[in-house]
C-alpha cells in the first residue's frame, strides 16, 4: 500500500508576512493600529485597552438629581463618562476662551485616568489605584442612591407617624365628648303625683263610708 504523498503548500505572499509581522508585533506592545480588525482583550479597541478602562465599575446612567464631582447636574450622563473625565458641559463664552462647549475636568477624574493607567501597567494588580476608582465610584454613584433611599423611607416613617398622630387625637376626642343626657320633665312627674294622691283620697272616703 503506497504513502499518500503530502500537498505542496503555497508560497505565502510578502503582503502576507508583512501584515502578519505587523499585528503579532502590536499584540506584544499592546498597541493595534485602530485600522487592524483585531480586538483588544476586553473587546475593545487597543487604544482605550491601554488606557485601562476595563478596570471601571458597572456603567450606569446618571439618574436626576444626580450631580458631577464639581456639582454639576449629571442626569443623563453615563457614570464612565464622568469617571473618565470625559464628561462636556456647555459653558458661556465668557467662561471659555476656547469655545462654548468645554471637558468637565475634575481633581478625582484625573485621580481616576491616572489610576486605570497604573493598573493596566500593573496587570490590574495595584490594590492602591483600585481602591482610588473604587472610592470615587462609590461617591458618584453608589453613596447618592443610599441618602435617596434613606430620604425616600424617612418621608414614609414621617407620613406614618402623622397618621398615627392624627388616629390617636380623633379616639381622645371620641373619648372627652359628654354623655347624652336624659332629659325628664317635671310636668310629667307632678301629673303622676296628683293623680296619684287623688286615687288615695278617693280610697280614704269609699273606707269610711263602709265604716
Amino acid at each position: 500500500m503506497g504513502l499518500t504523498k503530502p500537498r505542496p503548500r503555497k508560497a505565502v505572499s510578502q503582503a502576507t508576512i508583512s501584515k502578519l509581522s505587523t499585528a503579532t508585533g502590536a499584540w506584544q506592545a499592546g498597541d493595534l493600529s485602530p485600522r487592524s480588525p483585531s480586538h483588544a482583550p476586553d473587546g475593545g479597541s487597543w487604544a482605550n485597552y491601554r488606557l485601562g478602562h476595563r478596570f471601571l465599575p458597572e456603567n450606569v446612567l446618571m439618574p436626576a438629581g444626580s450631580k458631577t464631582f464639581d456639582g454639576r447636574e449629571a442626569e443623563g450622563l453615563w457614570s464612565d463618562t464622568i469617571m473618565k473625565n470625559e464628561a462636556r458641559f456647555p459653558q458661556k463664552v465668557a467662561e471659555s476662551k476656547t469655545g462654548t462647549v468645554i471637558y468637565g475636568n475634575t481633581t478625582q477624574g484625573m485621580q481616576i485616568v491616572q489610576a486605570m493607567k497604573d493598573l493596566h501597567n500593573s496587570n490590574g494588580n495595584n490594590p492602591k489605584a483600585q481602591k482610588v476608582i473604587d472610592d470615587h465610584y462609590y461617591n458618584l454613584v453608589i453613596a447618592p442612591q443610599i441618602k435617596a433611599q434613606e430620604e425616600q423611607l424617612a418621608k414614609q416613617r414621617e407620613a406614618k407617624e402623622l397618621e398615627y398622630a392624627m388616629m390617636k387625637m380623633r379616639v381622645i376626642e371620641l373619648e372627652k365628648k359628654p354623655a347624652p343626657v336624659v332629659s325628664i320633665s317635671t310636668d310629667n312627674n307632678w301629673s303622676k303625683y296628683a293623680i296619684l294622691g287623688i286615687g288615695v283620697v278617693i280610697f280614704l272616703i269609699i273606707l269610711r263610708r263602709r265604716a
